[in-house]
């Protein structure tokens, strides 16, 4: 398993990280999604050999938001 952390932009109450992590939480290769409003990041463990931290990353912008990937 790895992990990434995504800087998220745009998140502006509880509902915003709630469905952020319920759509990392169903993605395919994603064990576990843990988003936090007040820090503005989600700490996400992953499967590197189903789903890649970009694909990540680009499923939080698909919903509208800005996410980065520390490194």
């Amino acid at each position: 398993m790895e992990k990434v952390i995504l800087d998220i932009a745009g998140m502006r109450c509880g509902a915003c990280s709630a469905g952020i992590e319920l759509m990392l939480g169903k993605k395919k290769g994603v064990k576990s999604a843990k988003v936090s409003l007040d820090e503005r990041m989600a700490v996400v463990e992953y499967d590197s050999a189903i789903v890649r931290a970009l694909d990540i990353a680009k499923t939080v912008n698909d919903l509208g938001y800005i996410a980065t990937a520390r490194k």
